[in-house]
């Protein structure tokens, strides 16, 4: 996770009395519902970390390479201690396994009963069962305002070194890929993607083959839970990383656009923006759907990938849709 690591990792779930339940029948027992399960066992993070320290010795390109293979066979190891775990807690039972969370926490997304959930809850491997719940986004003159020109990029070595080698990764609703403050030709020095972003970038009708480059280097999209409840509209929300909102697009711009792109809005000239980090690379999570905003489990599989893939920072802008009473926090040290 490159300069992520020595920091404490938090995700944070908003809980409270959410009950947005669906495929519903005419017993209540019986209704399902999408619920996230944490496991008391330590993520995969945790055994990467002390990788990392027996790795100091093995030339970078190496250790790298060994820390790819563990990361894929963790993924796969976690994978199957949780469909081991559903298996042996509901025999016979139906269930929908949505997600393996593995490498910030360790857990899973499921489709379940109310009965099922109580037969989870009670193992002695469970940490907790939580609700899915639905979230929603929230949201030219930003760096002179934050003093960046005189301050933070004049010690970087200006705004054209300002961010360089860093990785951002963004929970969104995704983005605009011809937009031309994610263009990589704007420069004359070298823009290699760093070598510890191990990210995929996605291909598809809305997203096509060169969507990526060397600023925009990673795209996925995550959908499975608002797909199990009916209200993923293709049409209008993608199934791709491509931005059906704007909003993913807007704060990609701001976190890590290029510097100096001019704004034009119907005709009129509003100056040139730049991000905050004009020279580092973005990584596109898309977890969050114009038409119907989001989910929790969705946004946690992305923040777990995000994670996995590499990235310096993640940034996510997003609310829980009602008022819920109460926090909880998975940290991993």
């Amino acid at each position: 996770m490159g300069r992520i690591y020595g920091v404490h990792l938090m995700v944070l779930l908003f809980l409270g009395m959410f009950m947005s339940s669906f495929c519903q029948d005419d017993d209540s027992d019986n209704f399902t519902a999408v619920y996230i399960v944490t496991l008391r066992e330590v993520p995969a993070a945790h055994y990467e970390a002390e990788l990392r320290r027996n790795s100091n010795g093995i030339r970078h390109g190496g250790a790298s390479a060994r820390l790819n293979i563990h990361k894929h066979r963790y993924g796969l190891l976690y994978c199957r201690v949780h469909d081991s775990l559903l298996r042996r807690v509901l025999r016979g039972e139906k269930y929908l396994k949505l997600y393996s969370y593995h490498y910030l926490i360790n857990g899973f997304a499921v489709l379940v009963t109310p009965d099922q959930v109580d037969k989870l809850s009670r193992r002695r491997e469970v940490a907790n069962v939580v609700l899915d719940f639905s979230v929603r986004t929230a949201t030219t003159h930003t760096p002179q305002f934050l003093g960046l020109p005189q301050g933070a990029w004049i010690q970087g070595g200006g705004y054209e070194s300002a961010g360089e080698g860093m990785v951002i990764g963004l929970i969104d609703t995704g983005i605009d890929p011809t937009h031309s403050s994610f263009a990589d030709l704007i420069s004359e020095h070298p823009y290699p993607v760093p070598a510890h972003f191990s990210g995929i970038c996605e291909v598809t009708r809305d997203f096509p083959s060169g969507s990526c480059n060397r600023k925009l280097i990673g795209a996925r999209h995550f959908a499975a839970s608002a797909i199990t409840r009916g209200v993923f509209n293709s049409s209008q929300d993608f199934a791709s990383p491509f931005d059906g909102d704007g909003h993913g697009t807007h704060t990609a711009s701001i976190a890590a656009g290029n510097h100096g792109i001019p704004v034009v809005v119907a005709g009129h000239h509003f100056g040139n923006a730049s991000g905050m980090a004009p020279r580092s690379h973005i990584a596109v999570y898309k977890a969050l759907y114009k038409g119907f905003g989001g989910f929790a489990a969705d946004v946690v599989a992305a923040i777990d990938q995000a994670a996995q893939d590499g990235v310096d920072i993640i940034s996510f802008i997003n609310l829980p849709t009602g008022v819920l009473p109460a926090l909880q926090y998975f940290s991993i040290p």
